[in-house]
């Protein structure tokens, strides 16, 4: 959301003749102080992962949405597979199956790897293919009204997209702004005046937390 929207106010504030000389100065400075805010490489592509991930703002994100895609689905098979390292490693190799039939004779090498590189390799590519089903299905569906709650939508849809919605919960809860932080420690200076107090630290947190809430 924070890449368009600075897009759209980078637009509306290009000064033209008609304007009065206030107008357009305040236009000028808006866009100077605007413009190199998120330039970082890493915040600029957070920021675009998480534009795609709003269904209210994704088709908005025109700078390069098939790459972002493409890392959407990359970071969804990392996290998979880090998952999955972690749930099997407190598996008992001595655990056998002593249901089915005497196993058949193998080489030395495909017994040492000859399941590592099959089954993974075999579960990883349907897995794979899955994945990159389900980011084409979210990205060529239709957006949201902007006045909707996207949290809400993707609370409907995590049956149909399930990898997606966790990507989405952890993009689109990081705070847009610092604002709300920073009018934490400006009712904190409120409070807590420099002249002499009995409140203790946590009649403050009390009193912050009754401010805020």
């Amino acid at each position: 959301m924070v890449l368009p929207m600075k897009t759209m106010i980078l637009k509306s504030k290009v000064a033209s003749d008609e304007d009065e000389p206030a107008v357009r100065d305040v236009k000028t400075a808006v866009r100077v102080n605007l413009r190199p805010r998120y330039a970082g490489p890493d915040v600029q592509d957070f920021l675009h992962k998480s534009t795609t991930l709003d269904p209210r703002f994704k088709s908005l994100d025109a700078t390069a949405p098939l790459r972002v895609y493409n890392e959407l689905t990359a970071e969804i098979v990392t996290n998979i597979q880090q998952g999955q390292a972690t749930d099997t490693t407190g598996a008992n190799p001595e655990t056998a199956d002593d249901r089915g039939s005497p196993p058949e004779n193998k080489s030395a090498m495909a017994e040492l790897f000859g399941e590592l590189f099959t089954t993974q390799e075999q579960g990883t590519k349907s897995k794979v293919k899955v994945i990159e089903e389900e980011v084409t299905s979210y990205r060529e569906v239709d957006c949201i009204p902007l006045d909707a709650d996207p949290l809400t939508w993707w609370k409907t849809k995590e049956l149909i997209y399930p990898h997606v919605a966790i990507l989405a919960w952890r993009y689109l809860a990081v705070p847009g702004t610092s604002v709300p932080s920073e009018r934490v420690f400006s009712t904190a200076a409120d409070i807590v005046t420099a002249s002499p107090s009995d409140l203790t630290a946590d009649h403050v947190d009390r009193l912050i937390l009754l401010k805020k809430n």
